[in-house]
């Protein structure tokens, strides 16, 4: 008997992104609506919600069932979210979590729990997975370039990990043993099989199946998008939901069932001991399905489904080599299908139409409706991550595009400030780049013609078609009842997005901002020829120490990995001591291109943060170190004029510092360090004429805005205030006003204190921002700040 629907799920009120089951009766669901709910069957064909799980300040994304030990009799249940963290919960106390486990610095996208419940794995964005024992990190497993999308435990001990970077790893002990590698695209899912091998899912569309060896046994075909999401039946087969509307079962590497769902995206699939199927989708619902006939859903429920199948509308865009130019006519319909659930596509006039074949019946079934561009299309990826948009960026003729991810869920104007922000790129741009957000990510329509509706691009900064989506992936736009959180006019939001629109809400920035463009190449180059003129000066002590070619040749093999835009790094402590000596010890108009460097790195890496570096015979800290190379101390604190490369050194350090907060612990070590770096900052900007320095000086201000609000208190963040309030005052410096005045707006959301000080410290300043601001950005943000502190 083929599966049909056995139950439907509803109350997540948007994705349903992560899926586990225990036993045939508990179901536990993780959403983008920031809850976790069980689910508890109390009828064959029939389950009720049982509990609600908040607590996560963010996307809620991967979920696993611990099993039971002797120290949690119950077992325990994982969630892990875009907040950074992983939840542990009693399931006989769900009212909050038992434990939190930190450490990750982006989302946690997967979990996954070893059968004794001994360990748990997670994965991030981050590019790291990390393995819980007892509630501590014992490893952190990095290798990959990009983020890590799916972890496994395996029954022998091992972990297995998978990437965007198209790459599988296998570790033991925390070391990586081997690397599996044949997918062509970022690998989404992993699973074990009960021979002991295992099978893999991609954005490739395809499924793998693996021997622990490294060989690739078996390649299964069958999708026609991304695949995320894999488990396995009681019997062995395994099943795959994905991008194409559609979980499919394979036995024996070939599919026997293909089931479809009335939504595009089936983000996960988790098998029932009892044979049974349950899917989380895209609409927020999760459906079960089963080939008991005991456990079915009733005729009219059956009935409901067929019909949401039939009238599901599907994008050719979401399928792979469709020609429906070549498609038969309604007569193809006349011939039995050659095998049950058998799906093809009718042309009937200028309509498409898919049909699937059901064996015991005998007959066709609608299940949906082609069109050009409907719905979401498939999801673009950046740096490893899934957004539904990608733009191309051309700023400089004959270099490569920037890249401007988009999600559609994101307010355009936060969307643009970070990408400006990344690129270096001024803020008077901020307008011109939300415009073109707004205008280019809108939802296609229906019936609009064969473009979807949307508009020709135009470059924001030149005019010109220079700026084209890679992807595009949104729901039918709309503005109606949604407030500009900058200007409290009607803003661009996707419909069905289940947001609920409050122009009474003042969300400031929470993220930091690191800055990770760079040119390694060119920063390798132009140490190189300081080297040359170090070596030739002798090593004195107005001449530094000279690097020797082993140190040259790490440093250059550091500086390629890096290309234009550092990620993960792997960095030998001696390499990083080479850095350091001609950071420190060179001339200081030589000093910038490794403080470039060392602000890279420190972006990519721990290793800046934990090592510490001899010098004079002390031993340097980060904070330490950055101050000694850039100065950062000495010459902001005495009353001397700033030289030119002492500008551009400082900038470099202040960077540096800024990029600590890509690591937790280097966002610790910096607020450890607060008294000092606040005394060292405050009046800085009266010195500082570089633009790009009072940029870089904001920018620090903010980030330590943000983990203010997560370590300090009132009086800690009054004190950030309170010099920030001074620097505002004292630029017209577009970007440091942009992010000044997002310093006032963080500390003032987080604390009282703050807020009622940022009235009296900066009432008429903002106000006047709001009018006079250096930029419609500066402006803009001064108004929705004004209106939150006048509320």
């Amino acid at each position: 008997m083929s599966f049909k629907l056995s139950a439907t799920l509803s109350g997540h009120s948007s994705d349903v992104r992560g899926l586990a089951a225990q036993g045939s009766d508990v179901l536990v669901s993780v959403s983008r609506d920031k809850t976790a709910r069980v689910w508890r069957r109390v009828a064959p064909n029939d389950f009720a919600e049982d509990a609600i799980l908040v607590g996560h300040e963010g996307f809620v994304n991967s979920v696993a069932i611990i099993p039971p030990t002797s120290s949690s009799p119950s077992g325990l249940i994982a969630t892990g979210g875009s907040d950074k963290n992983v939840f542990l919960w009693d399931p006989t106390n769900l009212a909050q979590p038992l434990e939190t486990l930190r450490g990750h610095t982006s989302n946690v996208c997967t979990l996954s729990a070893s059968k004794d419940g001994k360990v748990l794995v997670s994965g991030s964005w981050d590019t790291t997975a990390k393995v819980w024992m007892d509630g501590q990190c014992k490893y952190t497993l990095r290798g990959h370039q990009q983020a890590v999308w799916s972890v496994l435990v395996m029954d022998d001990g091992s972990i297995l990990t998978a990437s965007a970077d198209k790459v599988i790893c296998r570790w033991n002990d925390g070391s990586l043993v081997r690397k599996y590698e044949g997918h062509t695209d970022c690998v989404r899912a992993l699973v074990a099989l009960p021979d002991g091998r295992f099978a893999s899912a991609a954005n490739d569309s395809s499924v793998r199946i693996w021997s622990l060896d490294g060989s690739c046994d078996a390649e299964l075909y069958g999708h026609s998008s991304f695949v995320y999401t894999l488990d396995v039946l009681p019997n062995g087969a395994i099943i795959s939901g994905g991008e194409d509307r559609s979980i499919r079962v394979w036995q024996n590497n070939e599919a026997i069932h293909v089931i479809l769902v009335p939504s595009t995206s089936v983000w996960a699939v988790a098998a029932l001991d009892n044979g049974d199927i349950a899917c989380g989708t895209s609409d927020g619902r999760i459906r079960v399905f089963s080939t008991e006939t005991a456990r079915l859903a009733s005729p009219e429920a059956l009935m409901v489904f067929e019909a949401e199948n039939s009238a599901f509308v599907m994008s050719k865009k979401t399928m792979s080599d469709v020609d429906t130019s070549k498609l038969p006519g309604p007569e193809r319909l006349e011939q039995p299908g050659t095998k049950d659930q058998q799906i093809i596509m009718v042309k009937s006039g200028t309509i498409v139409e898919a049909f699937q074949w059901d064996q015991g019946a005998q007959k066709w079934s609608k299940v949906g409706e082609v069109v050009d561009a409907a719905g979401q299309t498939q999801k673009a990826v950046f740096d490893g991550k899934e957004y539904d948009y990608v733009f191309d960026v051309d700023i400089t003729e004959g270099a490569p595009p920037l890249k401007l991810p988009y999600n559609v869920t994101d307010n355009p104007y936060t969307a643009a400030q970070k990408f400006l922000e990344r690129n270096e790129i001024s803020m008077d741009h901020l307008d011109t780049v939300a415009n073109f957000i707004i205008k280019n990510a809108d939802g296609v329509q229906l019936g609009t013609g064969n473009d979807g509706g949307r508009s020709t691009h135009s470059d924001p900064f030149t005019g010109g078609n220079r700026y084209m989506p890679t992807q595009s992936a949104g729901q039918g736009g709309g503005s109606s009842g949604y407030a500009d959180p900058f200007t409290g006019g009607g803003r661009y939001v996707p419909a069905n997005s289940g947001g609920q629109g409050n122009s009474s809400n003042y969300n400031p920035p929470s993220e930091y901002v690191i800055n990770r463009q760079g040119n390694g190449t060119g920063i390798f180059k132009k140490l190189v020829e300081f080297n040359q003129l170090v070596a030739q000066a002798g090593e004195t002590d107005t001449a530094g120490v000279a690097l020797d070619d082993t140190q040259l040749q790490a440093l250059e093999q550091l500086s390629a990995s890096i290309g234009t835009s550092v990620g993960s790094i792997d960095i030998a402590t001696d390499t990083y001591d080479a850095l350091l000596i001609s950071a420190v010890t060179w001339p200081k108009d030589k000093r910038f291109p490794s403080l470039d460097l060392l602000r890279l790195v420190v972006a990519g890496s721990p290793v800046p943060i934990e090592h510490t570096f001899t010098h004079d015979g002390r031993q340097l800290g980060f904070v330490e170190s950055v101050g000694q190379a850039s100065g950062f101390f000495e010459l902001f604190e005495s009353g001397d004029s700033l030289s030119k490369s002492d500008e551009i050194n400082l900038m470099m350090g202040v960077r540096a510092l800024s990029n600590a907060f890509a690591h937790v612990q280097g966002g610790s070590v910096i607020w450890d360090s607060r008294v000092r770096i606040l005394e060292a900052l405050d009046g800085s900007w009266i010195k500082a004429i570089n633009k790009n320095l009072m940029t870089a000086l904001s920018n620090l201000y903010l980030n330590m805005a943000i983990v203010a609000c997560k370590k300090g208190d009132d009086d800690q963040g009054l004190n950030i205030l309170s010099a920030a309030s001074r620097f505002l005052s004292c630029t017209d410096n577009a970007d440091a006003q942009l992010r000044l005045v997002s310093v006032f707006g963080v500390l003032a959301a987080k604390f009282q204190l703050c807020k009622d000080s940022a009235r009296v410290l900066g009432d008429e300043m903002i106000v006047v921002l709001g009018i006079q601001g250096k930029s419609d950005g500066v402006r803009r943000a001064a108004k929705e700040l004004g209106a939150f502190l006048s509320a």
